[in-house]
């Protein structure tokens, strides 16, 4: 029987403008990611670096379909969860409808070693959660640290049909004990512990059917090359999102959305009275 090895981690845990995204990709253990796949940081480090996400993005939706994306759009479209309840939906209306980079085969000649082993990469899930239902989860008492592990152990949900699988997820901040939030979200599973310490919190979860591992990691892409590409994915997702947002709220300078001080003098400074700030600003 085949095994399989899953990579999880999020985009966009501590911003204050825009989602949050949780993506995880599903590969065949034993998979030899290529070397230049390293630590999502390392390789995105500033809005200079959007190229090198961009094009792994466009050589994942290849892989997945044979074929170029149209539109950054139809990247976000073909592997992401997304649910907005609104009509104007600031997230999507201006996301870019062209790339960057130019679309050509010297990108596959570029990213050959990784369209190689594509067969191996099995299925990516994105989900993103924004500010609204982020606000109003935090509003019933919750806190971003379980909204974060909620669309973990979704995501971990979808792939334990693959079973025999093992999980490596990003730890979320300093939580070190997991247990009884898994029984919470896997109730119907025995858990066993392996281990639980600041850096590793480790955690065998069966029943008749499924037996699967879920391992929490601190910088956990630099111990799981599926995670790194994981991040990646997700790093592009959320960048396209706040490229609508800005553009929808009409702001002519690139902004992180994090809480740096060009963000917050921007956002200090903007006149919401004509839109949905709850859609846009997060409360926590």
């Amino acid at each position: 029987m085949k095994k399989y090895i899953c990579g999880i981690d999020e985009n966009g845990f501590g911003p204050i403008l825009g989602p949050l995204v949780v993506s995880g990709i599903i590969a065949e253990k034993g998979i030899k990611i290529p070397s230049f796949i390293k630590d999502s940081k390392l390789i995105y480090r500033s809005k200079k670096d959007f190229l090198k996400i961009e094009k792994i993005a466009i050589v994942l939706f290849f892989i997945f379909k044979r074929r170029f994306p149209k539109s950054p759009f139809e990247i976000f479209e073909e592997f992401t969860s997304f649910n907005c309840i609104f009509k104007e939906n600031f997230c999507l209306k201006n996301m870019p409808l062209e790339f960057k980079n130019e679309i050509s085969d010297k990108i596959i000649d570029e990213f050959l070693e990784l369209i190689k082993i594509g067969t191996e990469l099995k299925e990516i899930k994105i989900n993103v959660v924004c500010p609204f239902f982020l606000n109003k989860f935090l509003t019933q008492g919750n806190s971003k640290f379980i909204l974060n592990l909620k669309n973990f152990c979704e995501i971990i949900r979808d792939f334990i049909k693959f079973k025999n699988v093992e999980f490596f997820c990003g730890k979320i901040g300093s939580l070190t004990f997991y247990k009884n939030y898994l029984y919470y979200f896997f109730p119907q599973f025995q858990i066993k512990i392996y281990k639980e310490t600041l850096n590793f919190s480790g955690y065998k979860l069966f029943d008749e059917n499924y037996d699967f591992k879920i391992f929490f990691v601190k910088d956990v892409e630099k111990v799981s090359p599926v995670a790194c590409l994981s991040s990646l994915i997700g790093k592009y997702i959320r960048e396209i999102m706040m490229e609508s947002i800005r553009k929808s709220l009409g702001i002519k300078e690139e902004i992180s959305g994090y809480r740096d001080k060009k963000t917050l003098n921007i956002i200090e400074h903007f006149d919401f009275s004509q839109i949905r700030k709850e859609c846009i600003i997060r409360e926590a």
